[in-house]
């Protein structure tokens, strides 16, 4: 089993230009609407690593893919709600990452499933409600999404409404989602690498696929006063239910 896992950790080539050419596409829509690289990524990844190997890469893989996505954006971060987030998110992330390490992989895969069809009618539900957030929930929100993306790493459409409903708008969306993201993959990365639950194959395929998503973000970034979001959120979302009804229906 573990030779079979270690084997699949290196794709061949055919299928890491798969990965490539989906982590520029991941990037440039998560460029544009804020969210959506995890969750084209996730089951791309689940299917050329496996479901068990999948989090762990991503997690490298979208820690590199903040890092663009805040460096392109970087003057617009709303320090205030970052700080407040990341202060409850950084120990939830670590804690979350346990639990991980304990699941199994038809366990996981069907909570992605869960979590990616609940997340989108949370999501709408939020924004049709008006709900206010101030900056004294967010050390409540980083800690309950941190947590969550320890199992899914994805939580995108579940951080939106929170963030919009507070008032972060385009670039300040853009920017102070990615760095409280990023905080996260950190936490949750130094988690897995604690744990042991990632090979050097894995972290070379993340790191390989992260410094791709730089061309994307930046694609996207120069996108993102040019275009309607509506068209790539309505894409979004049906690629969600797609992929999350895959996941829960055929964990394996």
């Amino acid at each position: 089993m573990m030779a079979r896992e270690r084997r699949k950790s290196l794709p061949d080539p055919v299928l890491l230009l798969v990965l490539v050419g989906a982590a520029v596409v991941a990037s440039v829509v998560a460029g544009v609407a804020g969210f959506g690289a995890g969750i084209i990524l996730l089951p791309v990844l689940a299917w050329v690593l496996g479901v068990k190997a999948a989090v762990p890469v991503l997690t490298i893989t979208m820690l590199l893919g903040n890092i663009s996505r805040m460096w392109w954006s970087r003057a617009d971060v709303d320090r205030a709600v970052a700080v407040r987030f990341i202060v409850g998110a950084v120990p939830a992330s670590a804690l979350g990452a346990w639990v991980y390490a304990g699941s199994s992989s038809e366990g996981l895969s069907r909570v992605i499933g869960a979590f990616l069809l609940v997340g989108l009618p949370l999501r709408r539900l939020l924004i049709t409600h008006n709900v206010r957030v101030r900056l004294v929930h967010f050390p409540f929100l980083g800690a309950a999404l941190g947590a969550l993306s320890s199992l899914v790493v994805t939580t995108g459409p579940v951080m939106t409404p929170f963030f919009l409903a507070y008032g972060l708008r385009r670039g300040a969306y853009i920017a102070t989602d990615s760095i409280c993201a990023f905080a996260m993959h950190i936490a949750r990365g130094a988690a897995f690498a604690r744990l042991r639950v990632i090979s050097w194959d894995g972290v070379a395929v993340g790191l390989l696929l992260g410094l791709t998503m730089f061309l994307g973000s930046w694609i996207g970034r120069r996108l993102l006063d040019r275009m309607s979001e509506r068209f790539f959120l309505v894409v979004i979302e049906g690629l969600v239910v797609v992929m999350g009804l895959h996941f829960l229906l055929v964990p394996r």
